[in-house]
């Protein structure tokens, strides 16, 4: 943010009134202007307001008296001839009722470090975006849907540690995510909300700083130099971000002025037990315009690639009713939010979390939809987990939670997902809730990556699942990186690294993940053998590649597989040897197609298929028969 020092008109005081502010962060909050500092506050229905102002902890307090403004005096403000920049502060408010109340402020761009929680005086960010990294930003989020996107996703907290235990800064992740991110292959990393809260354990979810980065990790500069590195490198940075809901601590949005502020005013609406969270009241007019001025803020002063919006069952079912009925308030709040983010910033990708079935979520807003680029695949994630949680002798029976998902997959634009909600301590890690030995549960978690990769719909992996994490993911100083000790747990690492990489430089695994074109079953029923097998193609016929993967733990000598032309095929991928197309006798695996029609293909053959295997089959360019 620049220095210079913005005015309310009364223009623009309509608009935060109607729910069409998006830029409120420039004339609310605190800002410094050549040595004045301004602090200015939305609270109706108070008697006064003060800005209380110190510089440590220890020093003493000094009161600055808020005026209301001459054209709305619901927004108090005062300036201050001094610059005040890391001076911390709060709003002391007199209620309608007289009580003192203090509050840190909703607009603030820092806040203290846990457990102390008030406002800082921020100054202005010294940071300067290069050319060469908008440029990268550009290239990153140019034609994305047909784009591979690999997804890393990770709470930068207990990602890994110093020496000393504490917490890595921005500066220093961008000197170890940042390459462990490029040597795995991911391209994108998603990181849990670094929004302001006061709990480490919420994970930052229950959100008291809409405008604040924490200072867990160190300050705006430090984070804006963590995004630029990212850009430097080719990998997209995607921001986890709460728009429904916020924390309950009486420090920040609940009870504001002493009343029902921020907050949802019916009150079987209100609260969110489970979370320990307040719903915004998504029909005011003020509350709107704070919900979109944070969400354009994030993006127009950090410059994020996308943006995952948590929670959004909240906003499109009605909360605290079981039966689950649709909340139209909250759809169309949400179509609000993305046709303004759309409008202004059109590369965004913008990525819903619903876990429930609210239609065209990522459906065009003028076809009834609301506006989403992508969201996840709750439904695929569970199905897959739950099948490779059963014991062998019953899988046959619950062989449709393979191929159930893409009954639905056309109706929205999907992400395949396995997130930090699924390796949580109530669920197990994803190593270890697959069913058998420690050697068929490592089978299986590369038959699972395997089966990720090919499968459509861009991919997300929630951190530690690339190297067989054994524990489920608690809030723990850092992830279990002794296992790389273990050649089991070093070898999957590679193999995620061997899978990313092949996923990457096959185009028909991503270029038309959304088009009906870019998948077909060869045979989604085969529950005897425990087999499925299906085309991805790309737009040039010569990238199709046959997939099929074995989730039995019997091997197959001679599986038969049909297949859409005559010639030659050779294997480009099996998770069988870890990766490579060769065989366990390092030759380079050939089969001939032959004229035997098979499960409604012309031609078929017949393969080795080893048990807990995906193998990967492309007809060759160079020698093939015709048909």
């Amino acid at each position: 943010m620049g220095d210079t020092l913005v005015s309310f008109t009364a223009e623009k005081l309509s608009d935060f009134h109607t729910g069409k502010m998006t830029d409120a962060y420039l004339y609310f909050g605190s800002h410094i202007h050549q040595d004045v500092t301004c602090f200015a506050v939305w609270a109706p229905d108070v008697k006064s307001v003060s800005a209380i102002v110190s510089d440590s902890q220890d020093a003493n307090e000094r009161q600055y008296q808020m005026a209301p403004l001459p054209l709305d005096p619901t927004v108090w403000e005062v300036q201050v001839p001094e610059d005040l920049t890391g001076f911390v502060y709060e709003y002391e408010m007199e209620t309608a009722q007289g009580e003192l109340i203090r509050k840190t402020d909703p607009f603030a761009r820092a806040n203290e470090k846990r457990p102390q929680h008030r406002s800082i005086v921020a100054g202005n960010s010294k940071h300067v975006w290069s050319e060469e990294v908008l440029e990268k930003k550009k290239s990153i989020v140019n034609n994305h849907f047909e784009k591979p996107m690999a997804i890393y996703e990770v709470h930068i907290g207990t990602w890994k540690r110093n020496k000393e235990g504490n917490f890595l800064t921005y500066r220093e992740l961008a000197g170890e995510l940042i390459p462990y991110v490029k040597k795995q292959g991911f391209t994108h990393i998603e990181m849990l909300p670094i929004t302001e809260h006061p709990l480490d354990e919420s994970w930052g979810y229950q959100t008291t700083g809409f405008f604040a980065p924490t200072s867990r990790y160190g300050t705006v500069d430090d984070l804006k130099y963590f995004i630029a590195k990212c850009a430097e490198s080719g990998i997209g940075l995607i921001s986890d971000w709460v728009p429904g809901h916020f924390c309950v601590d009486t420090h920040a949005l609940a009870m504001f002025n002493g009343s029902l502020l921020y907050e949802e005013q019916r009150p079987e609406r209100r609260s969110n037990p489970d979370w320990g969270t307040l719903n915004f009241d998504v029909q005011k007019g003020e509350v709107i315009s704070f919900i979109l001025s944070s969400a354009h803020y994030w993006f127009e002063e950090y410059k994020f690639d996308g943006c995952r919006m948590d929670a959004l069952v909240n906003l499109l079912f009605i909360p605290n009713r079981p039966e689950r009925p649709h909340n139209e308030e909250g759809a169309d709040f949400l179509r609000k939010l993305t046709a303004s983010l759309r409008l202004h910033y059109p590369e965004a990708m913008l990525i819903a979390e619903d876990a429930w079935h609210f239609p065209k979520v990522t459906g065009k807003i003028e076809e009834g939809g609301i506006g989403f680029d992508y969201k996840w695949n709750f439904g695929w994630m569970n199905d897959t987990q739950a099948y490779l949680k059963t014991p062998f002798p019953e899988r046959r029976e619950v062989h449709r939670k393979l191929n159930f998902a893409m009954a639905y997959y056309y109706e929205e634009k999907f992400i395949s997902t396995f997130s930090h909600d699924e390796v949580i301590p109530e669920k197990g890690s994803l190593l270890g809730k697959l069913w058998g030995t420690t050697e068929e549960k490592f089978a299986q978690m590369r038959l699972l990556l395997g089966f990720w990769m090919a499968f459509p719909g861009k991919k997300l992996l929630f951190m530690g699942q690339e190297f067989g994490q054994m524990d489920p993911w608690n809030f723990q100083p850092e992830l279990d990186w002794h296992l790389f000790d273990f050649k089991a747990h070093r070898e999957m690492a590679s193999f995620t690294s061997k899978v990313l990489s092949f996923y990457k430089k096959e185009r028909a695994l991503f270029e038309l993940d959304y088009d009906r074109k870019g998948f077909e079953w060869l045979d989604a029923d085969n529950s005897e053998q425990g087999v499925l097998s299906f085309i991805r193609r790309g737009h040039l016929a010569e990238d199709t590649c046959i997939v099929i993967c074995n989730f039995s733990e019997r091997p197959y000598e001679a599986f038969q597989i049909g297949l859409p032309t005559n010639g030659f095929y050779q294997q480009i991928f099996s998770t069988a040897s870890g990766g490579s197309e060769k065989a366990g006798n390092g030759n380079v695996v050939e089969l001939q197609a032959q004229p035997v029609p098979w499960k409604k293909q012309p031609y078929s053959m017949e393969m080795e298929l080893p048990a807990f295997t995906v193998s990967i089959w492309k007809l060759k360019q160079d020698g093939s028969v015709e048909a």
